[in-house]
């Protein structure tokens, strides 16, 4: 019993991994420059699990005193395989998601300035066009340029709603998370959007923006506003994150 139930758990491990891998939803989870070695670790898991099944089983020794029963009690209790299966049962009944408004949280918010990090340049899967500059793009050059040189510039911009009460009627924030590592340092960042038409857009939702900036005050600080053009409902890309 101890073997299988060890056989099947390291098995059901690699598995899941494996799946989140080749369905793309590990993206929603780690920087994709982990991938490879996820991938590593998942067949390492599935390895160890097949060495448990096909191990020779060793002769037990009765001859030794029973009244020390305890010392059959040992390997993997009823109560560790509860806990390391729980994450396991609880990653394939738990729909994944990736990290919207509704994680921001306390989180401070990168909205007009954002610390100096490597654009991730064109990249299909995070919706980012080549030539186009993204939401990081677009903060990094904030900090570097006077503000009035960036009245007029046209944007193109996809990312999830985001509002708090600094967010007028007219007004959201158009928003993505960068990661360095994982969803653990997760951080948001985000540009913010007029339109007359802000209220028909739910929170959450992810949205295709076209516009031009403008510069304005949001939350007593002068910045780019984005003046929208155009705003359409979109599907978030199968990257949703930015990485540093």
């Amino acid at each position: 019993m101890q073997r299988f139930l060890k056989t099947a758990l390291f098995l059901a491990t690699g598995i899941f991994l494996y799946t989140r891998i080749t369905s793309g939803v590990i993206n929603f989870y780690i920087n994709e420059r982990f991938i490879t070695l996820t991938l590593l670790a998942a067949v390492g898991i599935m390895v160890v699990g097949a060495s448990y099944w096909l191990r020779p089983s060793l002769p037990h020794d009765h001859t030794h005193d029973h009244d020390h029963d305890y010392d059959h009690n040992h390997g993997l209790t009823w109560l560790g395989l509860f806990i390391i299966a729980l994450p396991l049962v609880l990653g394939w009944l738990v729909p994944p998601q990736p990290l919207g408004a509704g994680a921001i949280g306390n989180r401070e918010i990168g909205i007009g300035t954002l610390s100096s990090v490597a654009a991730p340049g064109s990249n299909q899967n995070m919706g980012l066009v080549a030539g186009e500059k993204n939401i990081m793009d677009w903060l990094n050059d904030f900090q570097h340029q006077d503000l009035s040189a960036f009245v007029g510039q046209e944007a193109h911009i996809i990312g999830f709603v985001y509002r708090d009460k600094r967010f007028t009627a007219d007004t959201f924030m158009v928003g993505r998370f960068i990661l360095s590592c994982c969803v653990a340092d997760a951080a948001p960042i985000g540009l913010v959007v007029q339109t007359a038409d802000a209220a028909n857009f739910q929170t959450d939702q992810w949205v295709d923006v076209t516009g031009h900036f403008i510069v304005g005050t949001f939350a007593g600080v002068e910045m780019p506003i984005l003046v929208a053009d155009t705003v359409v409902e979109t599907e978030p890309p199968p990257q949703p994150y930015l990485y540093r």
